[in-house]
């Protein structure tokens, strides 16, 4: 406890500074004393001695007055603020604050930069919330936006950032506190109602600080940029001021974005973000939620992110930022739907939102919705489709009855979905109307059996609803149909064993629009119902569960709502087609359940099962057995809807009942009533095939019944009219004729002992005389019914048969008619037997012989009736030709076969093409058809070496047959004829000797007629050819050359046969092929054959011999890829070369790199070397087989970061190669390639992958550039005027191009890259005192600056300055220790001879400058000077322009920082005579000069430098610095004077712009010497003589363009010096110089000169000059001069009055007027009146009423009234208002009133003018009164 004496020595201490503060006579003093011991005064309140803190109060209260009184006296804000701040004690705070508060309002912006830290540390470091710690905050807070207002931080991350830092000081809770109110202010807005978020206290401080909102703001944001705070903390004020108004603040969030890292992810980012949304307004909620929709983390926040939707959804948008924020909140909704499978716990709340929403904007459909509205409306629904997929199940409840929550609100939700896609019309809410439905029915799983029906239910009215129906749930009219979404949901949702799913299919095949028929069928089809199920992952079995056909059939005839009776929609016959075939499928897969048929999985089963019940006996027996275990009534009701689907003209109606009647048993033939004949009967009015079919079937069920006799003549009896009928008629007839046909047949082979000749004998009469018809389609029905006939029963007469035979080879030759061909096989079946040995051998001449028809397909009917002629029901192509429940019969012609076989295996060895052709495909039918193993074992060989021969024929049907041929021949031989086939086969396909070529003979066919043309018209095509061609040209060795040409031919067209139609079976299992690996790479490469058939064979080889693809190319991957390798660049054929690009394409894909890194290499030189192949097709290969090594790399590179093993070992071998051929002069398909793929990688690989190889293509792109420019340009440069362009405009677009150019991305990837590194480099776990090896960025440095030496063009050196400043912009941190070096690079470079490289260098320099140390930035200055200073050439100006104005842009702050230098030099620059100099000086200027003040501030550095260049011997300089000073005098404000110092620096250098000769231009100069010497008065006493000699030494100048202005000049310069007297030296010179003037003889020769260089003429001259005197004797004249002078003045005017025109008068009567105003008028009290001569003053007057008297006198002479007619009206005006002026003396003599007033009634008489009229009677009338 302090004592009594202590307190009394404090009382003293106290009482001695009161007593110095009251002694302190000035402000000076005062201030001293407090800045000193004002803060330990305040410490002194917290005293304990009541007395004297009473008296350390009152010497406050002393020091508060003083300080009210003058406001300049400085405070010790700091030393306050940390008493303040270390103080609890209340009066000490308070009156702490006190005096802060003043000394802030007193402090300069720059002391207040200086204050600010620790006025901020003492606001917020307080732990109390009294109300003195509030006030200071915010006073702290006013305070920092006062200096705001003015202060701009330091730029982030430099050195003065960091310093900045430490100087604040503030922790991080303080800082954050700082930026919390700082967006208070940002987010603060008067004009809106209450803000809770702002204290009561900030209010005030807050709007008073919002008028200066746009000063502070800017500069706001760079405060907050500073490193004071971290990236958490400025993250909410950043993304404010993202939104604001303010363009400079809106940038600088946008930095904020690009360069600090706000991890959205981070909970310290994603929660301020969701706070702020909560206080602010649309536009700024609507930019959180678009930062938010890229967080992950955020959609974490359930309940919050329920708010946010249900608060908008809630609200109707009132105005387009309202609409935006909704557009972005249903981004947001759908980014976290998407993101967090934890919102499916707010799944169901939000999807009633979402309904509430879409229903207040009317539902179910909308009326006058915007655009806008349209599309938030879309979005919901798209939203409630996004939340449906979230619940695994939605068909299951949380432990309540599944029966009444979920199913049912699900049902709900489909039924309302449906019910608005009926109703909204909008395309682009339909849409996702759509699309909600789909994800709903990829997740909806119903279990219950009531909610499916009802759901089916549903579907099927949706499915069969038409525009107008109501449904019966909400009883809404349909508006648009929603028949596609019903049955895809059917087809999704409901599985394909539901019945009443697939007969909504059958509804859809109803449809007239394409997708919903293609959905039904789909929806019919198991294999896409496998697919759907395997691709959502929710298949329970492998395979969809098939529908039984009963419960098909049952629901299909039932009495349900989806059967035939109650649906009409299913009697149309599509969908009868649909039903039957739907059902003949289901019975199908029943049978070959479990089966090597079974079809259940395939991908086409329609067509699989048409082909296997085609061709399969064993397939139809399982399918005759399925039809026998299903109940006869579905059986016979099936049927009955195969014939009405017939009837309706089906076809596909047709073939499934023609099917189902052959497959079932007589007792359900028998069970079809006559009703199903009468559809039968109506069908065949129907298609030709259905009408076939149905004759068929008739005979079918007919041959049962015991009056077949009376159908056959009852058919036969329609026949009669034959002759005579035409179209319907002739129909019928061939309906009848085939009926019988088809009738009695299939009596024949139920009862083949019975007696049929009465009958057959009708039929055949009837059949031999509608073949000689001259009807086509009667003649082909006949034929049809004879071979019914003739394969069923018995012949009747040899002669008749033999008769008939001659008929169909006459038919089928003449017209390739297969039914005759068909019929005459059956028919030589039956007289074979008759037949004789020569009868035998003339028939099967005579059916040889049709191998003359060149019709594939007649040879394939003829084969095929050849085989049914030797077999008959044996041979299988009869197969469904046996359409009956009976036996088959057994007897065939083995003799005949054995006959056709060794005839035509014979006749295969000819080389005539067309009978080559035609045993080829008879011999395939041979043994395709025949299903006898005996009969064909003892000519395997023989037919092995036949097919063999036809392998090699250049008709590709020929090459097919023969491969077909050959898989049928495997199939069937033994061992070692599989063997020996396999290697005969091999040694084809590689080239070597085999046996499959066949001989070649004269008459052997080796090209194709035209193929080989020869001079006169004929072509080479035989051997015969060749062989007499080469004698005539005496060359025997052209045979061996065409026959070389004709087996290449012939290779490769067999190659085309190969693995087409069996060939793969043959080699798929042969030993042989394992012992031959040299077979695999042919095969390999051959897959990628450019044929497509010979690609199609080979691929089916390797399928088929190749188990395991992978296994086998692993295996022998060496010797493929070596053979490849080889291949590609060796092969002589470019078909070779062509598929070993795309071999080694599909090789290397997918493999381990350690598989073939040691061919990584030669793969990259190889297909760069085909990329300049001489064929376009191996050029394009090779682009194929490059992009995919480039793919594989990108691919890899984004793997890890790119750090795998295998991402590395690609880049190792393709990096070095790529950048190879760039420098290696390659060709420029190989450059251009190398470069767009190098730019992929660098595109895509990440940063850390490019560190190694970052420099090198740095340098190489940038050197590239040039060369990568099209040649175009250089063309365009040299003929520029021709195409209406100048060089400037094309460099401009060059350089526009550059920086679109992706090449300019990818060097700035690489710069990423290369810091990214450098940053990164410090490795923790580095070996201590090992030197290190340098960086990949200092590495990419000395490649950069090798740069500079050896770019050349424009794009290279123009990409080069960009490259500096991406570097300075983008990665300045690392950058700062490479700037120095690089600003003298660029400093060598920013002279060029091409102007636009001059200016990229320029502003590559002024970015440069931004990090160079001092030094070098001054040398800069230095340098940029002397090109300005020291060249002539004018192009080194301009770059000196274009570096200043690039510093002032790029540099703003380095360039204030030496304004010193910049700004005088800047100033001088802007007064270059060259325009385009100029223009780059002077916008440096006014961006950075606000007014005349700046020059005063600047004015020592300017004359300095002026007056160091003024005396340049360069004249531009000269003319500069003249300029210069005249423009600095002349920009100065009138009011502001020069002080004595300043005045006495301006003079030497004005003085010395106003010497030597006159210029052009020096007018300017003088014009300013007036200003000047106004301004300049304080040394009129030291230089007045100097400048009065200066005046009239201008004025003498003989010039007389100059004249006007120096006598203008003098005239100002007298009016201002009213001190001295100089007419005397004026008046007489003036006399002279407008005598001269007036003088037409004189100084012609001089006037010429001056017209030469302008548009000056003579009397323009004369008038300036004129003018000018006239100003300059008014300006001269005194009262008090001598008579002399003022009779030469009076007579001086006169002769000018006289002789000027009317632009003359004008200024000579304003001149005598202001004159009058002027001088006479303040003459009275004067001090000239008093010091002048006695009687002088009364002399001058005199001079005065006399001079404006002899204007008028000398107007009247001159006939006044037409004087005042011509004269102009400004002349009248000027002249009246002199008169006026006059009149108004009290001086005047009443004579010379008198005078007056007659003129001023004569010139009222004629003034046409109103205005001047008024005038005229206002001096008339002060006439009057005066006299």
């Amino acid at each position: 406890m302090a004592s009594a004496s202590d307190f009394a020595r404090e009382r003293r201490l106290i009482e001695q500074l009161e007593f110095r503060i009251a002694a302190a006579d000035s402000n000076d003093k005062l201030q001293n004393i407090l800045q000193k011991f004002l803060s330990p005064l305040l410490l002194k309140l917290a005293t304990e001695d009541a007395q004297n803190r009473n008296l350390t109060i009152k010497v406050c209260q002393y020091i508060k007055q003083r300080l009210q009184i003058d406001q300049s006296i400085q405070l010790p804000v700091e030393a306050l603020s940390k008493v303040f701040q270390q103080s609890s004690n209340a009066f000490v705070k308070q009156f702490s604050l006190l005096f802060i508060q003043q000394g802030l309002d007193r402090l300069s912006p720059q002391d207040g930069i200086s204050a600010l830290p620790s006025v901020i540390q003492s606001a917020i470091r307080l732990s109390s919330q009294d109300q003195s710690s509030k006030k200071m905050f915010t006073v702290a807070i006013d305070f920092l936006l006062d200096v705001l207002v003015s202060w701009r931080p330091p730029e982030h991350a430099s050195p003065d950032d960091q310093a900045l830092k430490s100087k604040f000081d503030l922790d991080s809770e303080q800082a954050t506190i700082l930026s919390e109110q700082l967006s208070y202010y940002l987010l603060f807005d008067p004009k809106v109602g209450q803000q809770p978020f702002i204290t009561e206290e900030l209010l005030p401080v807050f709007t008073k600080q919002y008028a200066r909102r746009s000063s502070i703001v800017p500069n706001l944001a760079n405060f907050i940029f500073t490193s004071i705070f971290t990236d958490a903390q400025r993250f909410v004020p950043a993304i404010i001021l993202s939104v604001d108004a303010n363009a400079a603040a809106n940038a600088r969030a946008d930095v904020m974005f690009k360069q600090c890292d706000f991890d959205l992810e981070d909970d310290s980012f994603v929660d301020p973000a969701l706070n702020l949304y909560n206080i602010v307004r649309p536009k700024l909620q609507t930019r959180i939620l678009t930062l938010l929709s890229r967080s992950k983390a955020s959609t974490s926040r359930i309940e919050r992110i329920l708010g946010i939707i249900q608060s908008q959804l809630g609200e109707p948008a009132t105005n387009l930022e309202a609409s935006k924020l909704r557009a972005a909140m249903f981004s947001y909704l759908i980014w976290s739907v998407r993101m967090n499978p934890e919102m499916g716990r707010i799944a169901k709340e939000l999807r009633e939102s979402l309904k509430q929403f879409i229903e207040m904007q009317g539902w179910p459909a909308p009326s006058n919705l915007s655009a806008s509205d349209t599309d938030l409306r879309a979005k919901a629904f798209e939203s409630i489709g996004l939340l449906c997929g979230l619940e695994d199940k939605l068909s299951q409840v949380d432990g309540t009855d599944p029966m009444t929550a979920e199913p049912r609100i699900m049902f709900d939700l489909v039924s309302w979905l449906f019910t608005s896609l009926r109703c909204d019309t909008s395309k682009d809410v339909r849409h996702s109307i759509e699309e909600s439905l789909s994800r709903l029915m990829t997740a909806l799983t119903i279990d219950s059996e009531g909610e499916r029906a009802k759901l089916k239910s549903l579907l099927l009215w949706n499915a069969t609803a038409q525009e107008g129906d109501e449904d019966p749930i909400y009883h809404v009219a349909t508006r648009t149909l929603v028949q596609y979404p019903a049955v895809r949901f059917a087809n999704k949702v409901l599985p394909f064993s539901d019945v009443d799913a697939r007969v909504i299919d059958l509804i859809a095949l109803t449809s007239t629009r394409r997708e919903v028929v293609e959905e039904g069928h789909r929806g019919l089809d198991p294999s896409w119902h496998t697919t759907s199920l395997r691709i959502s992952h929710i298949a329970r079995e492998p395979i969809a569960s098939m529908p039984s056909f009963e419960s098909f059939a049952k629901t299909l005839f039932g009495d349900g709502v989806v059967s035939i009776k109650s649906n009409a929609s299913l009697s149309h016959p599509s969908a009868v087609a649909g039903a039957v075939q739907f059902s003949r499928n289901l019975i199908a897969s029943q049978a070959w359940h479990n089966s090597s048929f079974s079809v259940d999985d395939e991908s086409d089963w329609q067509r699989k099962i048409d082909a296997t019940l085609d061709n399969e006996s064993e397939a139809r027996s399982a399918f005759r057995h399925a039809l026998q275990e299903i109940p006869k009534i579905l059986l016979v009701q099936l049927l009955r809807l195969c014939y009405k689907g017939m009837a309706l003209g089906s076809i596909d109606s047709g073939q499934a009942a023609f099917q189902l009647s052959s497959l079932a048993s007589n007792e359900i033939l028998q069970q079809l009533s006559t009703d199903a004949l009468l559809e039968l009967e109506t069908a065949s009015n129907t298609a030709p095939q259905n009408r076939y079919w149905a004759c068929r079937i008739a005979g079918m069920i007919l041959s049962l019944s015991s009056s077949w006799e009376e159908s056959v003549g009852s058919s036969l009896t329609a026949c009669i009219s034959w002759q005579s009928a035409v179209g319907q008629e002739q129909t019928r007839v061939e309906t009848a004729l085939l009926k019988a046909a088809c009738i009695l047949s299939r009596r024949a082979l139920r009862q083949p002992t019975s007696n049929l000749d009465n009958v057959l004998s009708g039929i055949w009469g009837l059949c031999r005389g509608t073949m000689a018809s001259t009807n086509k389609g009667l003649r082909h029905t006949s034929c049809t019914v004879v071979g019914q006939i003739a394969l069923c029963v018995a012949p009747i007469r040899l002669d008749a048969v033999m008769e008939m035979i001659d008929k169909l080879l006459g038919a089928a030759k003449k017209e390739n008619d297969e039914a005759a061909v068909s019929a005459l096989g059956r028919l030589a079946s039956f007289v074979w037997r008759n037949l004789s040995s020569d009868e035998k051998s003339k028939l099967l001449e005579k059916l040889y012989d049709l191998h003359e028809v060149r019709k594939a397909e007649f040879h394939f009917a003829l084969g095929e009736a050849l085989a049914v002629a030797a077999l008959r029901f044996q041979s299988s192509s009869t197969l469904t030709e046996f359409d009956i429940d009976a036996e088959i019969p057994g007897a065939n012609n083995s003799d005949l076969f054995k006959r056709l076989l060794s005839d035509i295996l014979e006749r295969s060895k000819t080389t005539k093409p067309a009978l080559k052709k035609a045993t080829g495909i008879w011999l395939l039918s041979l043994v395709e058809f025949c299903t006898t193993k005996d009969l064909l074992t003892p000519y395997m060989r023989e037919i092995q070496v036949a097919f063999s021969r036809l392998l090699s024929d250049r008709d590709e049907i020929v090459q097919e047959t023969g491969s077909r041929g050959l898989g049928i021949v495997y199939e069937r031989g033994d061992r070692a004829l599989r063997d020996d086939l396999v290697r005969d086969l091999v040694q084809s396909f590689t080239g070597n000797s085999a046996r499959t070529g066949g001989t070649v003979t004269e008459e052997t066919q080796l090209f194709e007629p035209g193929a080989l043309p020869t001079e006169n018209g004929q072509s080479v095509s035989t051997y015969k050819d060749i062989v007499s061609l080469a004698q005539e040209m005496g060359d025997p060795s052209l045979v061996y050359r065409f026959m070389n040409l004709a087996s290449n031919n012939a290779i490769w067209t067999s190659r085309a046969a190969f693995g087409r139609f069996g060939l793969s079976g043959v080699l798929a299992n042969s030993d042989y092929l394992r012992e031959n690996k040299k077979f695999y790479p042919k095969l390999f490469r051959y897959r990628f054959d450019p044929n497509p058939n010979v690609q199609r064979s080979m691929d089916d080889i390797w399928k088929a011999l190749v188990k395991d693809s992978n296994a086998t190319i692993d295996e022998h991957f060496d010797i493929i890829i070596e053979d490849l390798l080889q291949s590609i660049v060796y092969g002589r054929e470019w078909r070779a070369r062509e598929a070993s690009c795309a071999a080694i394409s599909d090789l290397v894909q997918g493999r381990d790199v350690e598989k073939f890194e040691r061919y990584l290499d030669d793969i990259w030189k190889v297909a760069f070397k085909v990329l300049d192949d001489v064929k376009e097709s191996v050029r394009v290969a090779a682009m194929k087989l490059c992009r995919t090594l480039t793919n594989m790399l990108l691919r890899n590179l984004e793997v890890e970061g790119g750090t795998t093993k295998r991402a590395t070992t690609m880049l190792k071998h393709a990096m070095p190669f790529l950048i190879d051929q760039l420098e290696a002069g390659a060709g420029k398909e190989v450059q251009q390639y190398a470069i767009v793929t190098l730019l992929d990688i660098v595109k895509k690989a990440p940063p850390r992958s490019l560190q190694n190889y970052a420099p090198i293509i740095l340098e190489t792109f940038v050197n590239s550039l040039s060369s990568l420019e099209h040649e175009s340009i250089n063309y365009l440069h040299l003929n520029a005027d021709k195409y209406g362009l100048t060089a400037d405009k094309l460099d401009s677009m060059r350089v526009s191009s550059i920086g679109a150019s992706p090449v300019t991305e990818a060097i700035e990837k690489c710069l990423d890259s290369l810091t990214a590194v450098s940053q990164d480099s410090d490795d923790p776990d580095a070996m201590q005192g090992v030197e290190r090896s340098s960086t990949p960025l200092e590495t990419a440095m000395k490649k950069l600056e090798n740069s500079f030496k050896v770019t050349i063009g424009l794009p290279s050196r123009v990409g080069l300055s960009r490259v500096m400043v991406t570097l300075v912009v983008r990665h300045h941190a690392a950058f700062r220790q490479f700037a120095d070096r690089f600003v003298r690079l660029t400093r060598k470079s920013i002279l060029d001879r091409n102007a636009t490289i001059s200016q990229s260098f320029s502003t590559a320099l002024a970015y440069l400058l931004r990090l160079a140390s001092e030094k070098e930035v001054r040398q800069t200055i230095e340098h940029i000077q002397k090109l300005y200073f020291e060249s002539q050439d004018v192009s080194h100006r301009a770059v000196a322009g274009e570096v200043v104005q690039a510093t002032s842009k790029a540099s703003n702050d380095l360039f204030m920082r030496f304004a010193t230098s910049f700004l005088p030099f800047t100033f001088i620059g802007r007064q270059d005579l060259d325009d385009d100099v100029r223009e780059r000086f002077d916008a440096a200027w006014t961006d950075n000069v606000g007014g005349s003040r700046t020059l005063l501030l600047y004015l020592k550095e300017i004359v300095e430098m002026a007056s160091q260049h003024i005396k340049s011997s360069l004249w531009p300089i000269h003319h500069a610095c003249c300029f210069a000073v005249a423009n600095f005098v002349s920009s100065v404000e009138p009011s502001q004077v020069f002080s004595k110092e300043d005045a006495a620096r301006l003079w030497p250098v004005v003085e010395e712009a106003l010497g030597g000769k006159t210029w052009e231009g020096k007018e300017k100069v003088v014009l300013a010497f007036p200003k000047f010497v106004e301004q300049a008065r304080t040394i009129w006493p030291d230089v007045g003589t100097q400048m009065r000699k200066v005046a009239l030494r201008e004025a003498k100048r003989n010039n007389i363009l100059y004249r006007p202005h120096a006598l203008e000049a003098l005239a100002g310069f007298t009016r201002l010096r009213q001190d001295i007297n100089m007419s005397g030296e004026v008046i007489p010179f003036l006399v002279d110089v407008v005598e001269n003037v007036l003088d037409k003889e004189a100084d012609l020769m001089e006037v010429d000169q001056v017209e030469s260089r302008g548009n000056h003429t003579r009397d323009n001259l004369v008038e300036e000059t004129l003018r000018s005197a006239v100003a300059c004797v008014f300006a001269v004249i005194r009262l008090d001069s001598t008579p002399v002078i003022l009779e030469q003045a009076l007579n001086l005017v006169k002769r000018i009055h006289a002789q000027g025109s009317n632009t003359t008068k004008v200024p000579l009567y304003e001149a005598a007027t202001r004159f009058i105003e002027d001088v006479v008028e303040k003459n009275e009290n004067d001090t000239l009146g008093k010091n002048a001569e006695p009687g002088s003053v009364d002399t001058g007057k005199k001079f005065l009423y006399e001079l404006t008297l002899a204007f008028f006198r000398l107007d009247s002479a001159n006939q006044l009234s037409s004087s005042n007619a011509e004269a102009s009206e400004a002349v009248r005006l000027a002249r009246t208002n002199l008169a006026l002026k006059i009149v108004s003396q009290r001086t005047i003599s009443r004579e010379t009133r008198e005078v007056y007033a007659e003129l001023l009634t004569s010139w009222d008489e004629h003034e046409r003018s109103r205005p001047i009229r008024q005038i005229i009677e206002t001096a008339s009338t002060t006439n009057r009164t005066a006299k």
